[in-house]
């Protein structure tokens, strides 16, 4: 009964993770408290079914060796979704040579852009010294705005693209900004 109940419980385990392979790529979710959190609980579960069966168990070696290859088998997609996890914090971060050489990647790095540097109030010369030259500019009756592409939306269907547009004011300082999807 137990045993039937693990093999059950390892496809659904091994769909889990297939799932949270796609969703972590879509959406780019970084490492956080959170996400390893729900990663982890799938074979945490795996491990306390392991425990009952081996805990009723009448021949304990036999399972141990088999119930061992079950868990290396399943800390693969553990190990794979850590490491997606991992890699998609390091990409969130904003880093000016990644923002300056890989535009459609700026979708990721620009939260943490905007989380880090106070772009209110600094002139257009500070912000193309920080984010390079505009992919955009218009000049308006309040000022002139300009456009810095990020790239493709974040979300599971991205259709559209992602801007963030900052508006200067009359004397060239940045009065306001937002990340506009059109």
């Amino acid at each position: 009964m137990l045993r039937g109940i693990l093999y059950v419980y390892f496809c659904l385990y091994i769909v889990m993770y297939i799932v949270f392979i796609f969703v972590i790529d879509m959406v780019h979710i970084p490492l956080s408290v959170r996400s390893i959190f729900v990663v982890f609980i799938p074979f945490v579960l795996l491990v306390m079914i392991q425990r009952a069966i081996l805990y009723v168990s009448k021949n304990r070696n036999e399972e141990k060796k088999q119930m061992l290859g079950v868990l290396i088998v399943a800390l693969i997609p553990l190990i794979v979704c850590t490491v997606q996890l991992s890699v998609n914090e390091y990409t969130s971060k904003f880093n000016q040579n990644r923002w300056l050489n890989h535009a459609d990647k700026r979708v990721h790095m620009v939260d943490d852009l905007l989380q880090k540097y106070k772009l209110i109030g600094k002139s257009n010369e500070e912000i193309i010294q920080l984010l390079g030259a505009p992919t955009e500019t218009r000049s308006g009756e309040e000022g002139v705005t300009t456009l810095y592409y990020l790239g493709t939306e974040r979300g599971f269907i991205p259709i559209d693209s992602e801007q963030l547009v900052l508006q200067f004011d009359r004397d060239g300082k940045v009065m306001e900004y937002t990340v506009h999807k059109d």
